[in-house]
């Protein structure tokens, strides 16, 4: 059972690019959160805004050249969808991984 501070700071971590500090957020709350679960829920949250800003930045640049706009309308939609349902799950008391980034950061982090 998760306690209220753990789905707090999890819930800070995932939502924190909704408020502006989509990198910051999760990065703070792995520096100073000493609980596993939260500093791992922080690593997924971190990779997969790191992954959010690099699919952006690639899609912005291919949007010059007409190929970009799909891949830039999906990762914003990606990026809208998924926090949210970290949370919820978070909330829920259930160990999200996200499906993009999750796998990853679980095997090398």
């Amino acid at each position: 059972m998760l306690t209220t501070e753990q789905k707090l700071l999890c819930a800070v971590s995932h939502l924190g690019v909704f408020v502006g500090i989509g990198i910051i957020a999760p990065l703070i709350i792995l520096l100073i959160s000493q609980d596993p679960f939260v500093k791992q829920q922080s690593k997924e949250a971190l990779a997969f805004q790191l992954f959010l800003y690099i699919a952006g930045i690639i899609s912005g640049v291919l949007c010059f050249i007409i190929i970009g706009i799909i891949p830039l309308i999906a990762t914003i939609i990606i990026g809208l969808i998924f926090p949210i349902i970290a949370t919820v799950k978070m909330v829920d008391g259930i160990d999200y991984s996200y499906p993009i980034t999750g796998r990853f950061v679980r095997s090398h982090f």
